[in-house]
């Protein structure tokens, strides 16, 4: 018997690639072996997030940054593969019997074993530690409702070195959905829209790694009430190590669009929303949504195909004390678009709706770029809807990419997916960029994906035609400019339903 609690258990004759596969998604045992379950005592995020900012070399040779408005307005760094140490925090999925499952990803495509533990955190329940072992050139898996039972369950992974992204997926009756991951543990979080209105849920996680007790306050922007703060809101307590979830249906019920603010008076958290929200005529989606820490000046979506009999929606939220005044450019593959306008009030959401646009295409793949003027910060995401009639989920829910990035990293789709259906990286600059999309793992270029040229507000986009083994195993997509990634799974009614989440690199450039 172990003393230092759980290890997940690797076949290392089987092959990186294979093993990406047979990972322990929706099979817990096949990974797992029970050994021993100690007592833990949480690591302080402020803590992590000193080791997980240690300086180190790029986890690739080519050179890398990241736009400063990137680096604020998202929390998923992989920290370098040189680092001592790193952190990862995981809120937002139910546990074993809720209505979606989370599991853990750990994805390393470094050439070494990282060592950690992971330390699973039930809301109102005991907080429960096990050991990690995450082998090189792999991706595997974890429940952590296993550890800590409870409906609702948030973890902690900290782990002896860098190079490795961790990510979260829910799968329930309504399908599934995947998000990242925070690296750190913030004051403040955004979410551009929710709704609770015809049976949709809106749950609210709100997670406090640390060693000190954080307060919370919670803004609801309303599209029918307008701004509402909830005296049960104000004030919530988050004790240290404790998860709390709050069901925003409490409070605003049957509201078709709800924008969230979650602000700390003190301490730090980290905040995720799990939005369910059944069809229409049957059918349906739950989509896993991390917050924002920061609003931006500027998002991007690679890839638009508008859903046949369904709905494409943008919604764009500004939480600021300034009207947001919104360019909507539209990257077409072979033709100009005049951008589309648009004007936000203060501490509200406007709503742009695809099909309605005469200047977006209904038939053909696009990109959109949104940019705030005057440097006003925006949170903008996407909804697509498909009929009940396709396959699950119908629904789904993604932030857009804030400003660019010039490396990520990609988790390989695992169950409940079955693979990747598009792969889309867009041009966010005002010239040419060089993309390269290779094997984080074998470390070879994509069949006609090494060092492609994409033009400003243009994409490059690759589909399982080009590579049947798109999405087998985590991607680096390696670009010499700012760029927009955008890798959608299967299965799912609409494209861009499920979104696998895109994990900027750290490096020494990095804002």
């Amino acid at each position: 018997m172990s003393e230092t609690g759980w290890k997940i258990e690797i076949d290392s004759g089987v092959e990186p690639g294979k093993r990406l596969r047979r990972m322990l998604v929706g099979e817990p045992g096949r990974r797992t072996r029970l050994l021993a379950v100690v007592v833990a005592v949480l690591a302080g995020a402020s803590v992590a997030d000193a080791l997980a900012a240690r300086p180190g070399a790029p986890l690739t040779t080519a050179a890398t940054a990241a736009t400063s408005s990137y680096a604020s307005a998202t929390d998923a760094v992989v920290s370098s593969s040189a680092a001592q140490s790193s952190g990862w925090f995981c809120a937002g999925a139910s546990g074993i019997g809720g209505s979606a499952l989370g599991t853990l990803l750990f994805t390393n495509p470094t050439s070494h074993a990282v060592r950690g533990t992971v330390s699973a955190a039930a809301a109102g329940g005991p907080t429960r530690s096990v050991a990690l072992t995450v082998p090189p050139d792999d991706q595997i898996g974890m429940v952590p409702a296993q550890v800590s039972p409870g409906p609702w369950v948030a973890a902690t992974v900290l782990l002896d070195g860098g190079g490795v992204g961790v990510s979260q997926v829910v799968s329930g009756p309504l399908g599934w959905s995947t998000a990242p991951c925070a690296s750190s543990a913030q004051p403040n979080w955004y979410f551009a829209h929710g709704s609770t209105a015809s049976g949709a849920s809106l749950s609210l996680s709100l997670y406090n790694p640390s060693v000190t007790d954080a307060v919370v306050d919670v803004t609801l922007d309303s599209s029918s009430a307008g701004l509402v703060e909830p005296p049960a809101y104000q004030g919530i307590a988050v004790p240290a190590g404790s998860l709390v979830v709050e069901n925003v249906g409490d409070h605003l019920t049957s509201d078709p669009a709800v924008a969230t603010v979650v602000s700390a008076t003190s301490g730090t958290v980290v905040a995720a929303e799990l939005q369910s929200t059944p069809g229409p005529s049957g059918g349906g989606g739950s989509s896993l949504l991390l917050g924002v820490p920061s609003p931006a000046p500027e998002w991007d979506f690679p890839e638009e195909i508008d859903p046949t009999g369904g709905n494409l929606v943008f919604h764009v939220f500004n939480p600021s004390a300034q009207t947001a005044f919104v360019t909507v450019k539209i990257g077409l593959a072979d033709a100009e678009a005049e951008p589309l306008k648009l004007r936000v009030a203060s501490h509200s959401d406007s709503d742009l709706i695809a099909e309605r646009e005469v200047r977006i295409p209904t038939s053909s793949s696009y990109s959109l770029e949104f940019s705030s003027a005057r440097g006003v910060g925006i949170v903008v995401d996407r909804e697509i809807s498909a009929p009940a009639s396709s396959e699950a989920p119908q629904v789904g829910q993604v932030h857009g990419v804030p400003g660019g990035i010039r490396e990520v990293l990609l988790p390989a789709v695992v169950q409940p997916g079955s693979g990747a259906v598009s792969l889309a990286v867009s041009d966010v600059s005002s010239h040419p960029v060089k993309v390269t999309v290779e094997g984080a793992t074998s470390r070879v270029a994509l069949p006609g994906l090494g060092r492609r040229t994409v033009l400003p507000g243009r994409s490059l986009v690759a589909s399982p035609q080009a590579d049947p083994a798109l999405g087998a195993e985590p991607l680096y997509v390696v670009a010499s400019g700012p760029v927009a990634v955008e890798l959608d799974a299967v299965p799912a009614g609409p494209l861009g339903a499920v979104v696998v989440p895109a994990m900027i690199l750290h490096c020494a450039l990095c804002g």
